[in-house]
């Protein structure tokens, strides 16, 4: 019995041994499929590895070249902010005149013509213009100075009714 157990186990190696010799071709054959479907799978792959790197560098300009724009937006946005506010020593001298000569003409109109004529070339309701010659009165009392015609102004005649309007 013995010797049918040994006889039966040679038989049994053998015929892996065999089919092992048998199968060698089966698995050199599948392990170079194998390395074929990777290279495939890679070859397919890099175009869409390609395609991310592309889009993360196109991200990264776009995030970079935003991160300067915002930047220089607010440079511009705080130096307007502070240049556009700020007039400089002749500018407030020159708005001052200005300010002086508009109230003082208000003030010479007023006296020569009715509020309700001074209304449409101001382009305003005939209440808002008597506000507007009141304040020019007092803009000129805070001036110092009083309004004095440089020409005196023709009296209107008392058939001459109508308003005067402002020239475009």
């Amino acid at each position: 019995m013995r010797e049918n157990l040994r006889r039966e186990k040679e038989r049994l190696l053998a015929r892996q041994a065999e089919l092992e010799t048998l199968a060698a071709p089966i698995h050199e054959v599948a392990a170079q499929l194998a390395k074929l479907d990777a290279v495939i799978d890679s070859r397919s792959a890099a175009p869409q590895r390609k395609i991310e790197q592309l889009e993360k560098a196109r991200d990264r300009r776009i995030a970079k070249i935003r991160a300067e724009y915002a930047a220089k937006i607010e440079a511009v946005k705080t130096e307007s902010e502070s240049a556009g506010t700020h007039l400089t020593r002749e500018e407030q001298q020159q708005e001052s005149l200005l300010l002086r000569e508009y109230a003082s003409a208000i003030v010479e109109f007023s006296e020569n013509a009715s509020t309700s004529e001074l209304a449409p070339l101001l382009g305003v309701s005939t209440r808002e213009a008597k506000k507007v010659i009141g304040q020019a009165k007092a803009d000129l009392a805070a001036y110092g100075a009083t309004a004095s015609p440089t020409t005196p102004a023709p009296a209107p005649a008392a058939h001459d009714k109508q308003p005067v309007t402002a020239a475009s």
